[in-house]
């Protein structure tokens, strides 16, 4: 009864909001019965729950790196992909499908293969490979490489490598068959509106969700800066989370955690993840009060220079607590590239001093009452009633609203230059990504007058006549 008990707990607690008890104890008696009750659901000591995040947080980067791997490849499920023996696109080149490849269908080559997130690709050249590995959710095909027409329907059919589209930076493939090309169905029909309606249908199947990097951006707004190049920078922030959720579900039964999962996969299908703002959006030009209660204003700090705005939970997330040690940890680094970085959430400003001095931050935390600004990025979701946590102690509301745990970098103009938006709690941008977004904005702002940057622009590509 004890242990039931205990997961129901947990359960409302942590499966659909991903919530759980911070590493280090709390300096505020107000948010007692929250604190206490994770880790007892989960079977551990107070000590040894703080213990593991403590843990998290310092492991060397090789083994960290390492353990992340294996538990990335454990998060994204690939059982409801279009694969045979793990291969993708039967051997074909995804980059070769894009402009920078070639812009037709290639076959790749044994000696150019890399396996990503679970799924094995090969490429034509090396150059291939290698523009893969600097951006692997560029060039991954829509909808688990499934014909992209059946998933209209929900159907998982077969597709013929040289039936496809590249529109909107996504690759688009096709049944062609005895019953007819759907690549032509689908171009005689809106193709916004049935990607949308596809991606939905592929999202209830797999919980999967499209990145939200170069997509569309909207009239009038700039073209979308291609995803900065990370394939020389090792994940850091990503093995760190990894570690966590292992050590503090490694006792948990396998229906507890299956259970999480599908808390995550009801984020996505909220429909969050299609309102909230991307590349070359405006940024909302917002003004809140910091830890302090001094009022900060966009505005006023990108005078200065690029801004990386991220969002977080709350002061009770350990993913969100080992973010920000990593984000204070990389500020020197940040400020050398000529950026600031401000942290928001719904808490109120008592909560944010908390967060502020416990993780030793420098640079500021701000106070989202009501999750004003998140909703003008389009990132609030509201926790389902039967799994709801009660957040009034750390918020001041009890509305069960929280914003999704979303990075953004915003140049100078107010255009928001990367994106990093996600279901999954578990999951944040990588500090040295950030970084890379911040400097390609510098090298942009210091090229020569008249002097155009590279773009990449949506594009179709009509394959041959077969």
């Amino acid at each position: 009864m004890l242990k039931s008990l205990a997961s129901q707990s947990f359960d409302r607690s942590f499966a659909l909001t991903g919530s759980a008890r911070s590493s280090a104890t709390p300096s505020r008696a107000a948010r007692i019965a929250l604190a206490a009750a994770l880790p007892i659901a989960l079977g551990l000591t107070a000590s040894a729950f703080a213990q593991s995040a403590t843990t998290a947080s310092t492991t060397n980067s090789k083994s960290g790196q390492a353990a992340g791997q294996a538990a990335d490849a454990a998060v994204r499920s690939t059982r409801d992909w279009n694969l045979k023996s793990q291969l993708a696109i039967q051997g074909y080149d995804p980059v070769a499908y894009f402009p920078e490849g070639g812009g037709k269908p290639a076959k790749g080559s044994k000696e150019f293969a890399v396996e990503h997130g679970g799924v094995t690709y090969r490429f034509a050249s090396k150059a291939n490979r290698e523009a893969f590995l600097a951006n692997p959710s560029r060039y991954e095909p829509a909808h688990g490489g499934w014909c992209s027409y059946a998933m209209l329907d929900s159907e998982k059919v077969s597709i013929d490598p040289e039936a496809f589209i590249v529109k909107d930076d996504r690759l688009f493939l096709f049944y062609n068959g005895l019953l007819g090309n759907t690549r032509n169905k689908w171009l005689k029909a809106d193709h916004a509106a049935q990607t949308t309606k596809a991606d939905a249908a592929w999202k209830k199947l797999s919980g999967e969700s499209p990145r939200m990097v170069g997509r569309p951006t909207p009239d009038g707004a700039k073209p979308a800066m291609a995803k900065p190049e990370t394939s020389d920078k090792a994940a850091t922030l990503q093995p760190k989370l990894d570690e966590f959720w292992a050590n503090a579900t490694k006792d948990q039964p396998a229906t507890a955690v299956a259970r999480y999962e599908e808390g995550i996969k009801a984020i996505g299908a909220s429909g969050v993840l299609e309102s909230a703002l991307r590349v070359g959006s405006r940024a909302p030009m917002f003004e809140l009060p910091d830890h302090t209660g001094e009022k900060q204003s966009l505005a006023s700090m990108l005078n200065q220079g690029p801004v990386v705005v991220t969002f977080y939970r709350g002061r009770w997330c350990p993913f969100c607590n080992i973010q920000l040690a990593a984000y204070r940890d990389a500020m020197a680094d940040f400020r050398d590239a000529g950026a600031s970085l401000v942290a928001i959430s719904p808490q109120t400003p008592d909560n944010s001093l908390t967060t502020f001095e416990k993780n030793t931050l420098d640079f500021p935390v701000l106070s989202d009452a009501g999750n004003g600004v998140a909703r003008q990025f389009g990132i609030v979701f509201k926790q389902p009633t039967g799994a709801r946590m009660n957040l009034a102690p750390f918020n001041g509301d009890d509305s069960g609203e929280l914003p999704l745990a979303a990075t953004y970098v915003v140049g100078q103009d107010g255009t928001i230059a990367y994106a990093f938006v996600e279901s999954n709690y578990r999951r944040r941008a990588e500090p040295a990504e950030v970084l890379e977004a911040v400097k390609a904005l510098r090298n942009q702002a210091a090229q020569p007058s008249g002097t155009k940057p590279t773009e990449t622009k949506p594009n179709e590509t009509q394959p041959k006549s077969k």
